[in-house]
Formats: C-alpha cells, sequence, structure tokens
C-alpha cells in the first residue's frame, strides 16, 4: 500500500513539474512578467526537489538500482540531460533557441515518461 501512495505521490509531482516548466518555458518565450515571478521559481524549484525525492524513496522501496535496471540509468541519464537543456534555454536570450531548447526537452520529457512507463531500455 505504501508503495501505491508513493508511486502516485511521484507521478502527481512529475506532471506537476512539467506543467510548471512549460509556463516558465512560454511565459519566457512570451517574455512575459510572469517569467520573472519569485513564487513561479520557487514552487518550481520545491516540486522538482520532491520529485527526484519521490524517485530515491520509490527505487529504494523497491529495492530497484540503477545497475540492475538498465532503462532506470538510461531515465537517470535522461533527467539529468533535461536538467541541462532546462539551465541553457534559461540562458538563451534568443527566442529561437530557446524554442530549439523547449523542443529538444519535450523530446526527452517524452522519452523519460516513455521509460517511466513501458520499463524498456532504449540502448541497453
Amino acid at each position: 500500500m505504501e508503495y501505491i501512495a508513493l508511486k502516485h505521490t511521484h507521478m502527481l509531482l512529475a506532471v506537476l513539474s512539467v506543467v510548471l516548466f512549460y509556463t516558465r518555458a512560454f511565459a519566457r518565450i512570451k517574455q512575459l512578467q510572469l517569467a520573472e515571478n519569485k513564487i513561479l521559481f520557487i514552487g518550481s524549484h520545491s516540486i522538482d526537489t520532491l520529485l527526484l525525492i519521490s524517485a530515491v524513496a520509490l527505487a529504494v522501496t523497491l529495492g530497484m538500482s540503477p545497475h540492475n535496471q538498465p532503462w532506470l540509468l538510461e531515465k537517470i541519464v535522461l533527467v539529468v540531460a533535461y536538467i541541462v537543456v532546462g539551465v541553457f534555454m534559461a540562458r538563451q536570450k534568443h527566442i529561437k533557441g530557446q524554442i530549439s531548447l523547449l523542443l529538444l526537452a519535450t523530446t526527452v520529457i517524452f522519452a523519460i515518461f516513455y521509460l517511466a512507463r513501458f520499463k524498456t531500455p532504449f540502448l541497453f
């Protein structure tokens, strides 16, 4: 039962994280004041932190390790890539660059969700 609550918490945090990411990304692209909103910034990073904590707790609860689960290793690598792309996107001054990085981030997000759903690695 604990597993189900943790899994659903993790899934909810993942959805919130993506929604907040796109909210901030579109606000930057459209050059809206919302892009500079401290509450949105702090809320987004807080959700991301809780998401990572829930991921570790879920893996520990299920006894999963990236060494034994190739899909989990790929998911971790993709999460790091998603963070890096997000940082570059936040620093990008040109709208075309922001949109290109947003498309890349979207591709990474789809890959992460695919791995979470099907647990079938792309490379291994």
